[in-house]
C-alpha cells in the first residue's frame, strides 16, 4: 500500500477523567466492534446504515478487511493467510479496498456479497481503492507504469482514470462522493503537496492554512472537504474543513497538531488531536463551530481511551478507535443518545494523565508526518 507521512504517533494512552456535565448525561452510546481473533485492528470508514469497514488482524495475526453490521464483525478476505483492507463502504454495502499477493503486490478491489473484484491498474504493479460513492464509482491511487503514483476514479464498465497531479509527479486519492469528485493529495512542481479536488473540469488546488503542505482524507455530498493543513512555518498541522472555497482551521483539543479523517452532509466532522501537554491523541468531533473530545462524550466507565474518530454518517453516528490500559486496541461504532450538544468554542475537558507513553513528533521538512493512522 502507498507510503504516507504522518503526524502522530500512538503510544500507551492516558487514562482521563470525564467533565461532571459529561458525566451525568452521556451524548454516546458505545458498542465495541470487536475482533477476528488478533489482538488490535482499524476503523476506516461507516455508512448510513451504520455498517462499518476496516481491517482487524485475525487468529493468524494477518490483517484482514472486514465489515461489521448489527454488532457482528465477518472477514471479507478470502482465506486467513491473505493480507486486505477495507476503506470505504456506500449505503449499499459494497466495500472498496485492497488485497495484498504474497508477493507483496496490492490491488484495489471491491467486496460485494462474498465475491471480490479487482479494478485494474494504471500500468504498474501496486494500486489501492479508499472510498466508493452510491453508484459504485471508486477513488484510490494507483501505480503507473513509471513507478509515479497517481490518484483514480474507477467507474463500472469502464477503467481507472489516472486524475493527474498539481505540476509535480504524484498524486494520492483519499475518497469520492456521489457527483464522482475525488479529493486526495498531489504533489506540486517545488516538491510540495497540497490538498485536490478533481471533478470533470480537472484537478484543483484546496491551498494550505499557511504552510507548504496539505492533504484530503474524505468529502461529502455538498463537496465540502475534511483534512490536514500545515501552519505557516511547517511546525505543526491543524484540521481542516474547506467549503465554499474557504479552508477553516478546527483548531485542536489543546494540543499542537489536529487532523479530520471524516464529514458528514451536516458539515460534522470528526479527527484526531493532540491534547494538552501533547502526551497523547484524542478523538475529536467538530461540530458547531468548536471542537470536542468524544472521551468526554461517552459517559463514565468506559474503560478505554477513544484516539481517533475516522468517519461520520449523516445519522451523526461515529466510529472510532480506542485503546485500553494494556495495550489492546478496538474499534467502536458511537450512536447520538440525546442529540449532539453546541459548542461555543473549542475546549479540553480535565484530563488526568497517568502513565502515558510520550507521542514521538517529528516536523522536519525533509520527512513530512500525519496522524497516527495507517493508510
Amino acid at each position: 500500500m502507498p507510503v504516507t507521512p504522518r503526524l502522530l504517533q500512538l503510544g500507551l494512552l492516558s487514562i482521563f477523567l470525564v467533565p461532571a456535565a459529561a458525566q451525568a448525561a452521556p451524548l454516546y452510546s458505545v458498542k465495541n466492534l470487536g475482533s477476528l481473533g488478533g489482538d488490535s485492528g482499524d476503523v476506516r470508514a461507516i455508512n448510513n446504515s451504520g455498517s462499518v469497514v476496516g481491517y482487524s488482524l485475525n487468529s493468524n495475526n494477518i490483517s484482514s478487511a472486514y465489515v461489521s453490521r448489527n454488532g457482528a464483525m465477518h472477514s471479507l478476505s478470502p482465506d486467513k493467510s491473505t493480507r486486505s483492507v477495507a476503506s470505504g463502504i456506500n449505503d449499499a454495502g459494497v466495500a472498496a479496498g485492497q488485497v495484498l499477493s504474497a508477493g507483496g503486490e496490492s490491488r484495489a478491489v471491491t467486496f460485494s456479497a462474498g465475491k471480490i473484484d479487482t479494478l485494474g491498474s494504471l500500468g504498474g504493479r501496486n494500486s489501492d481503492a479508499k472510498g466508493i460513492n452510491n453508484a459504485g464509482q471508486v477513488g484510490g491511487s494507483a501505480e503507473r507504469a513509471d513507478g509515479t503514483q497517481a490518484a483514480f476514479r474507477y467507474t463500472p464498465g469502464g477503467q481507472m482514470r489516472d486524475l493527474g497531479t498539481l505540476g509535480g509527479s504524484s498524486s494520492l486519492g483519499a475518497d469520492i462522493n456521489n457527483s464522482g469528485v475525488v479529493v486526495g493529495r498531489a504533489d506540486l512542481a517545488n516538491g510540495q503537496y497540497h490538498a485536490f479536488r478533481a471533478d470533470d473540469s480537472g484537478m484543483h488546488d484546496l491551498g494550505t492554512l499557511g504552510g507548504d503542505y496539505s492533504e484530503a482524507n474524505r468529502i461529502n455530498d455538498r463537496g465540502a472537504v475534511a483534512g490536514f493543513s500545515y501552519l505557516a512555518g511547517d511546525a505543526s498541522a491543524h484540521a481542516f474543513v474547506f467549503d465554499n472555497g474557504i479552508m477553516t482551521d478546527l483548531n485542536t483539543l489543546g494540543g499542537a497538531n489536529s487532523v479530520s479523517y471524516g464529514i458528514n452532509n451536516a458539515g460534522q466532522a470528526v479527527g484526531s488531536s493532540d491534547i494538552a501537554g501533547g502526551k497523547a491523541v484524542h478523538a475529536f468531533l467538530y461540530a458547531d463551530g468548536g471542537m470536542l473530545d468524544l472521551n468526554a462524550l461517552v459517559g463514565p466507565g468506559f474503560g478505554w481511551t477513544l484516539n481517533y474518530a475516522a468517519d461520520i454518517n449523516d445519522l451523526g453516528q461515529i466510529t472510532a478507535h480506542g485503546c485500553n490500559t494494556t495495550g489492546l486496541c478496538r474499534g467502536f461504532l458511537l450512536t447520538p443518545d440525546g442529540g449532539v450538544a453546541k459548542v461555543d468554542e473549542p475546549g479540553t475537558p480535565a484530563i488526568l494523565a497517568l502513565g502515558a507513553c510520550m507521542m514521538l513528533l517529528g516536523m522536519g521538512r525533509a520527512r513530512k508526518v500525519r496522524p497516527l493512522r495507517q493508510n
